[in-house]
C-alpha cells in the first residue's frame, strides 16, 4: 500500500458529505421549528433512537443491549446539537452525521448522561420524547412529525424493499423438504445482514403452524409441505416488510383455497389505501371481503395492517382508527385466513398505490377490484420433494440474480462509498450453507 493510503481509505469510508441527507435534515429542522412555535417551547430533546434516526436522516445512535439513552439530540430554532459521551462521539460525527450541520457537547463515558441533558435544558422550556430531566413529554406529537415521508425516505424505502424481497424470495426458492424453520430464518438473516440490513422480525411458519399461532417466529420443526416466510427489515432507521408462501412440491388444497381468498382481502386493502383516506373508512371495505367469503371470524384472530416508518408500526389499522393517510406514506398489509397469509409493503402517493415489494419473478395473482386489476403474490413451487430443482426454478433463480445485481444500491449522491456491502456477489443458486461443514453441529436443539 502506498504511503498515506490507509488514511485516504479512512477518509473515503467516513468523511463523506451527502447533499441529499443535508437537505433532508434541513427539512426536518423546519418541521421542528413549526413544532416549537406551536408549543411555545424553546427546544426539543430527542432520546428515542427512532426519532434521532428520523431527524438525522438515518443516523444510528442505538446501542445493542443498552437500556438507557447514551446519546441525545437537542434542537432549537437555529441550532442542532448531539449530546453524547467521548466514546460515541467519533462514530456519530464520522459515520452517522458527518457534514450535516450538527454541533457537539460531550462528557466522559463515566459521567451521567442525565447531567449533560440537565445542563442543556436548564433555563429553557424543553419538550421531549422521553419526559427526562424535567422536560415536558410529548412523544405522540413528536411521532406525528415523522410523517409524511420525505423524498429521500421514499427513495430509501424503494431500495430497501428490493433487498428484502430478494432475500426472502431467493431463500424461498432454495427451500427443500426437511429444512427446519430456523435454518430458513438463518438464510434470510444472512442475506440481509451481509448487506448491512437489520432483520427486525423473521417468521417461518411451516405446514400451517400460523393457523394457530399467528405471530409465530420460527422453531426447530422440519418443513414437510409448505412454509410462509415473512420478514420485517430495517436500514437508515426505516422499515419494510414482506411475506411469501412456498410449497415444496404440490400445493395442498386447503392452503390453495385459503390463499386465494386471503388474496382478495389483501388486494382490497391495498386498493382502498389511498391518499386522504381515514383508516376507519378503509377497514369496512376489507372486513366485507372476510364476511362475503364466510370468514367473518378470521380477522379478529390477527392484526391486518400497519403504517410503516421509523417504527415497525407507526400506526396500526383498527376498526376505529382516525389516522388519515397523507401521501407519501407506507403501509404493510398482512391479512391471513387459516394457514394462508399475504404480506406486501405499499407506498401511497398522491397518484395512487405503489407496491414496494412487487416482484417480477414471483408467481402473481391478478384480482379485479372495482373494475381495476391488482396484482399480489401467488404460491411458489420451489421444486421436487427430493430436493432436485426444476428447470423453471433454476430459471427464476437466474432471473432474480440478474434483476438484483443490475441495481445501484449506493446513495445517489454518494457513489464512491465503500462502507456498504450491498454490492457483494449474491449466492442464489443454492442454499448459502450447502458448502459448509456441519459435521460438528447437531440438528437437535442445543438445549436438548
Amino acid at each position: 500500500m502506498v504511503e498515506g493510503g490507509f488514511e485516504e481509505q479512512k477518509r473515503r469510508r467516513h468523511l463523506i458529505q451527502d447533499p441529499a441527507r443535508m437537505s433532508d435534515v434541513e427539512l426536518k429542522h423546519d418541521r421542528v421549528r413549526q413544532f416549537l412555535t406551536s408549543t411555545g417551547a424553546d427546544a426539543l430533546l430527542l432520546q428515542d433512537p427512532a426519532n434521532i434516526a428520523w431527524f438525522a436522516a438515518g443516523a444510528d445512535v442505538s446501542r445493542y443491549c443498552s437500556e438507557n439513552s447514551q446519546s441525545s439530540l437537542f434542537v432549537t430554532e437555529d441550532a442542532r446539537l448531539f449530546a453524547t459521551n467521548a466514546v460515541d462521539a467519533t462514530q456519530i460525527f464520522e459515520r452517522e452525521a458527518f457534514g450535516l450541520g450538527f454541533q457537539l457537547k460531550q462528557r466522559e463515558w463515566f459521567q451521567p448522561h442525565s447531567a449533560l441533558v440537565d445542563d442543556l435544558s436548564r433555563g429553557r422550556r424543553v419538550v421531549s420524547d422521553s419526559g427526562a430531566e424535567g422536560t415536558k413529554g410529548a412523544a405522540r406529537r413528536i411521532a406525528r412529525m415523522r410523517l409524511p415521508l420525505t423524498r429521500l425516505e421514499v427513495i430509501r424505502l424503494r431500495k430497501l424493499s428490493r433487498v428484502l424481497v430478494h432475500a426472502v424470495e431467493v431463500t424461498a426458492g432454495n427451500l427443500q423438504a426437511g429444512m427446519t424453520e430456523a435454518a430458513v430464518a438463518g438464510e434470510v438473516s444472512h442475506r440481509l445482514v451481509k448487506r448491512t440490513v437489520t432483520p427486525v422480525r423473521i417468521q417461518v411458519c411451516a405446514d400451517g403452524r400460523n393457523d394457530r399461532f399467528r405471530h409465530w417466529g420460527y422453531g426447530e420443526d422440519q418443513i414437510e409441505s409448505f412454509a410462509i416466510i415473512s420478514c420485517v427489515a430495517r436500514r437508515w432507521g426505516l422499515h419494510v416488510a414482506v411475506s411469501r408462501t412456498v410449497a415444496v412440491d404440490k400445493v395442498p388444497s386447503d392452503l390453495l383455497q385459503a390463499h386465494q381468498q386471503s388474496a382478495l382481502v389483501h388486494c382490497s386493502g391495498m386498493f382502498f389505501s389511498r391518499n386522504g383516506e381515514v383508516l376507519r373508512d378503509v377497514w369496512p371495505k376489507v372486513r366485507r371481503i372476510y364476511e362475503k367469503f364466510g370468514h367473518a371470524n378470521e380477522w379478529p384472530l390477527a392484526d391486518q395492517a400497519d403504517v410503516l416508518g421509523y417504527r415497525t408500526s407507526e400506526v396500526q389499522l383498527t376498526p376505529d382508527s382516525d389516522f388519515e393517510l397523507s401521501a407519501p406514506v407506507a403501509m404493510y398489509w398482512h391479512p391471513s385466513i387459516g394457514p394462508a397469509m399475504h404480506g406486501d409493503s405499499i407506498l401511497i402517493t398522491a397518484h395512487g398505490c405503489e407496491r414496494l415489494t412487487h416482484s417480477d419473478i414471483w408467481p402473481q395473482l391478478t384480482i379485479t377490484v372495482k373494475g381495476q386489476q391488482v396484482l399480489c403474490p401467488g404460491i411458489l413451487r420451489s421444486g421436487k420433494a427430493d430436493g432436485t430443482a426444476s428447470a423453471d426454478r433454476e430459471q427464476s433463480v437466474l432471473q432474480s440474480e440478474a434483476a438484483f445485481s443490475s441495481l445501484n444500491f449506493g446513495e445517489e449522491s454518494d457513489t464512491g462509498r465503500i462502507d456498504s456491502a450491498w454490492e457483494l456477489e449474491l449466492t442464489s443458486e443454492r442454499s448459502i450453507f450447502d458448502d459448509e461443514d456441519d459435521a460438528a453441529f447437531s440438528e437437535e436443539s442445543v438445549l436438548d
